[in-house]
This record gives C-alpha cells, structure tokens and sequence, in this order.
C-alpha cells in the first residue's frame, strides 16, 4: 500500500465511526497492522482501535489494543499512547492499571516535565483510591522534577489537594513559597495571591 493508500484508509474508517459502522471501521484498523504502514503509522491505528472498541463496550479489548500500540511506540521512544492508556484507564476506574502504566512511564526516559504530569495523574489515581498519604507522594515526587524548570504546575495543585483536605497551613506554606519564585509572570503571582488571600479568610 502507498501513503495514499494508508491515508485513505484512516479516512474510511474515520468515516465508518462517523456514521456508526463501528465494526467496519475496526476490520480497516486490523488490516492496516498486517501492512506495510510504518510503525508509527500502526500505533495511531492501535489507537483508534482502541477507541472503536470503547465505543462498542469492549473494555478489555480496548485495553490490548492500548497495549499493542505501546509495544510499537516504545521501539520508537514514544509514550503517546501510554499517556492515552493512562487517561482510559483513569476513565474506566482501573486505577491499579493507570498505576502501573504510569510508574513506568517516570521511570522511561520521558522528559522531566511529562514525568511532573505523570505524578500528578498517579496522585490523582491514589486520591481516588483513598490514599492520601500515596497521593502526596506523588505530588512531592512531582515537584521535585518540575522545579528545575521552574515549573510550578503540580505545587500548585498540591496546594489545592491540601487545602481540599482542610490542611489549609500546610496549603498556605506553598503558596507562600512559591509566591517568591522570581520566574513567576505578573499573572502567576496574582492568582497566587488571590489563592492565599482566600485561605487567610
């Protein structure tokens, strides 16, 4: 098959979920893993397979299609469709799942900043399963990445989780703090003044 061919193809199936032939569309996606797409090119179907079988309620195969398509990226060192799993499985409520996928992905070779988001969904996961302990963690483990580039998105939202928790001291300790970042915009410390001046309330 050409370019043309594959993008035709992707186009077809596209279609095919459009109008809700679902299964037409996931025997294309099929086809295209058995061409001569490239690897890249076979991930992206993985993850549209993926999303044909969400829509027809099989979790489970979503799930292997999810896998597929991270065996394929990995010999590319890409982590796109894991993140894609992540968000699934967050959706689906298989916490366990989004754990295991996203401590693999901290401890890839993906850089410092996705490593930053990758804690901040693991502590999300852990709130939900009711370790509050674990969550925070992951938020310091965040942090600890996404300072260096002076990043500052995971504090800040660990600020929001403890004052969410009625730890308002502990909440107020980080915004205190990062409102001395000198790398802050004149809008990062306005709206981290307005956060403190909330909690003093």
């Amino acid at each position: 098959m050409s370019s043309d061919d594959h993008s035709q193809a992707f186009h077809t199936a596209n279609d095919h979920v459009n109008n809700g032939r679902l299964n037409d569309a996931l025997a294309i996606f099929v086809k295209l893993q058995e061409s001569d797409l490239d690897t890249f090119g076979k991930s992206m179907a993985c993850v549209n397979a993926a999303i044909v079988c969400d829509k027809l309620g099989q979790v489970d195969q979503a799930l292997d299609w999810y896998d597929r398509g991270i065996k394929l990226e990995r010999t590319l060192g890409r982590y796109f469709v894991a993140q894609h799993k992540i968000n699934y499985c967050v959706e689906k409520s298989r916490h366990d799942d989004a754990l295991a996928i996203i401590t693999a992905l901290v401890d890839s070779d993906i850089s410092d900043l996705d490593k930053a988001n990758a804690c901040l969904n693991a502590a999300t996961v852990c709130d939900k399963l009711g370790q509050q302990g674990k969550a925070l963690d992951w938020y310091d483990r965040g942090i600890k990445y996404e300072f260096p580039h002076h990043r500052y998105y995971v504090a800040e939202h660990k600020a929001v989780y403890l004052a969410g928790k009625g730890r308002t001291k502990e909440s107020l300790r980080i915004y205190d703090r990062l409102s001395r970042e000198p790398s802050l915009t004149e809008s990062d410390k306005d709206r981290i003044r307005k956060n403190i001046s909330l909690l003093q309330k």
